[in-house]
């Protein structure tokens, strides 16, 4: 299975591949490689997503950053990294949603890759590739938990809106909080 290509039409049709992967069985090697940078790609722990959108909404809030010249990282996939967290702390952020040692579970994003780097990246993680569509399928009640607890979620909003809206919101107005 390829990585899946997202378009993002704002921003002049810059492109973003995305693959979600279960059972994965090198973690470690992938985060030393991204240290050492083998590669370029941003990789999040999939323990923490609930879904494609949060995704998206974290690339688009990457894309603007970089387009305005803004980017609080050094690089567009760390920032997208960064995005992922309602927090403006860069370690915490790398820290809780990219891939450590252990995760098992995760996201592998490229943005603006031609076709030699996506066969490389699309090599890198040994697992099982699922559609990114089923992504926050593999979630757990404790999962969910710790979800909310990182992006200060109360019971009480979701009486208003779904998961995924209040943590899309926390991304989109990252820059405008305390």
């Amino acid at each position: 299975m390829t990585l899946e290509k997202q378009t993002y039409t704002l921003f002049n049709g810059r492109t973003l591949h995305v693959g979600y992967y279960t059972d994965v069985k090198n973690s470690s090697a992938l985060t030393q490689g991204l240290l050492d940078k083998k590669f370029d790609a941003a990789l999040l722990n999939a323990q923490l997503l609930v879904g494609p959108f949060q995704v998206h909404a974290a690339a688009s809030r990457a894309l603007l950053c970089d387009a305005s010249d803004r980017l609080t990282t050094r690089s567009l996939h760390a920032e997208l990294v960064f995005n992922m967290s309602g927090s403006r702390n860069v370690s915490q952020s790398f820290l809780r949603f990219g891939v450590n040692n252990d995760c098992t579970t995760l996201v592998i994003c490229v943005f603006d890759a031609d076709e030699p780097t996506l066969k490389d990246v699309e090599t890198l993680v040994e697992g099982t590739q699922l559609p990114f569509s089923e992504l926050g399928s593999h979630l757990s009640e404790q999962d969910v938990k710790q979800i909310k607890k990182f992006y200060k979620i109360q019971d009480q909003e979701l009486t208003q809106s779904s998961l995924v809206d209040a943590i899309a919101c926390r991304i989109a107005t990252k820059s405008c909080s305390k």
